[in-house]
């Protein structure tokens, strides 16, 4: 089983503590092989960090298997936010394509994208990952032939769900536990595409909901109980209900070497993604280690994203937005020309860097104005992994921002290390092949705020591990300690213990 930083797009029809020393992390490169090209009778996964993993069908529940109508050679997985995708997915999907055909309505294989835009605007016909303690869920067969069949009419999607409790220690205001749901649903509905002039048209749009279990839940939020800048919870907000960041035409040229997306866009979808620390489902749930809390991510807003890949290794992005809508608001609610931003990412994505092995290395250049004084500032972006085949990867985010355009924090550093498959690795259960160990730790200081400041540096030692329940089920348990809470007159240490069943499909 492998474990590499590389996402995933779509093909044909319907397709914690981990406080391992560095020079252990580096030494450890006797894990997983390289992963050699996948069989027809393979079915083609990835692991966490967007590996690929090949596994043949008779280790897979058969219910799980794509239909005949599809064949495997048209299987592809859902990707990991912030790799590149490999040379079998898009070899997968060239083949399965209409070549160089006429114009295409609704195509059932996804457009042809270069291989990290295909990380960022795509996804796959399978929802199921290798390497579960359990190999089968009743539910799972319904989930995936759901996931094939939409995949046929070009409607290719990722539906996460979670179940969160949380514990605090010790807060400013409100309860110590509470209890939500969240839903986050990412759609790319493939429109029409024309492989002879290499351009694609499709409808990209993203839905979330949350709810809170109990009255505290639905009301009360970590993050302001707590009175911290970042958010022990990084995956939802004190808004109850429905939400749609994005809804918008998204067009590719040149062969995907080239994309467009424009309408509401939520720039966190394109910009700052990270293969080892980009959601909080199965991975760091603080909010400053899924992206960063200085540079400007609009969302809910009218925007544009430019997005272009002249070479493997070489990538760039322009993300623009104006307007200030809330949450669950329309993008004209409140708009105003003095609430913009423009951020761009220049991303270097080399397969095997100074011999450690993929990593991806983004500089992120930026300038908004909120209202009043146009200021800017610099976010870095990082993710290594720490030997060809070794487990272990190291991930970062640094910058600094003018306090009046910064969202959260206008000095913040967030990095870690993440390790792949440890029960595997420390022979205690060698079939769980896609658990999750990490720690992370993050430091900041507030950005300009009406809020009595008590502590101008807070910092955030974090710990996690995710186990592979099923082939789209896993359980989460995370803890934070936090010193130096900004808003919190208690300087702590404040524990934060969270438990999540994650659902991927």
């Amino acid at each position: 089983m492998n474990s590499a930083l590389k996402w995933s797009s779509s093909g044909k029809p319907m397709r914690v503590i981990s406080v391992t020393l560095l020079v252990v992390a580096v030494g450890a490169t006797t894990g997983a092989q390289p992963t050699s090209k996948a069989a027809t009778n393979d079915m083609l996964l990835l692991d966490n960090f967007g590996r690929e993993v090949n596994v043949p069908t008779n280790a897979v529940h058969q219910s799980l298997l794509p239909p005949s109508t599809i064949g495997l050679e048209h299987q592809t997985p859902d990707p990991v936010q912030g790799t590149k995708v490999s040379e079998e997915v898009l070899q997968r999907k060239t083949e399965a394509g209409p070549g160089t055909g006429p114009l295409q309505f609704f195509p059932p294989v996804a457009p042809q994208l270069k291989s990290y835009l295909a990380s960022l605007d795509e996804y796959g016909n399978t929802a199921i990952r290798p390497g579960a303690l359990t190999p089968f869920f009743p539910l799972e067969p319904v989930v995936q032939k759901g996931k094939y069949w939409l995949a046929e009419q070009g409607l290719r999607y990722s539906l996460e769900q979670s179940f969160t409790g949380v514990g605090m220690s010790d807060v400013v205001q409100g309860s110590k536990s509470l209890g939500f749901y969240t839903l986050d649903l990412k759609a790319k509905w493939a429109i029409f595409e024309v492989p002879r002039s290499g351009t694609a048209g499709w409808i990209s749009a993203q839905v979330e909901a949350k709810t809170g279990l109990g009255s505290a839940g639905a009301e009360q939020s970590a993050k302001s109980n707590l009175g911290t800048v970042t958010d022990p919870t990084g995956i939802w907000s004190s808004v109850n209900g429905f939400r749609i960041p994005e809804l918008a035409w998204q067009q590719s040229l040149r062969d995907g070497e080239v994309v467009v997306v424009a309408g509401m866009i939520s720039q966190r979808n394109y910009l700052d993604g990270n293969a080892a620390a980009h959601t909080g489902r199965g991975e760091f749930m603080n909010s400053a280690l899924i992206h960063s809390q200085v540079v400007p991510l609009a969302e809910y807003n009218f925007g544009v994203n430019l997005q272009w890949q002249p070479a493997d290794e070489w990538y760039a992005m322009l993300g623009t937005s104006v307007g200030n809508a809330p949450a669950s608001y329309a993008p004209w609610t409140d708009f105003n020309w003095n609430e913009w931003s423009l951020v761009g990412e220049f991303g270097y994505a080399p397969d095997n860097f100074l011999g450690l092995g993929p990593g991806v290395y983004r500089l992120q250049p930026f300038v908004a104005e909120a209202g009043g004084p146009t200021q800017a500032g610099l976010g870095f972006n990082f993710q290594q992994h720490l030997g060809p085949h070794s487990p272990f990867a190291w991930f970062g985010r640094c910058g600094f921002g003018g306090a009046e355009i910064s969202p959260e924090a206008d000095r913040q550093i967030g990095t870690g290390f993440v390790m792949q498959a440890p029960l595997k690795y420390v022979g205690l259960v060698p079939r769980l092949s896609n658990d999750l160990l990490g720690v992370g730790f993050v430091w900041s200081q507030p950005s300009a705020t009406t809020k009595t400041v008590y502590h101008e540096n807070e910092y955030i030692l974090e710990p996690f591990y995710a186990l592979q329940l099923t082939p789209t089920m896993k359980l989460q348990s995370d803890l934070q300690i936090v010193w130096n809470p900004a808003f919190n007159p208690n300087a702590g240490p404040i524990a934060v213990f969270q438990l999540q069943l994650n659902l991927a499909w």
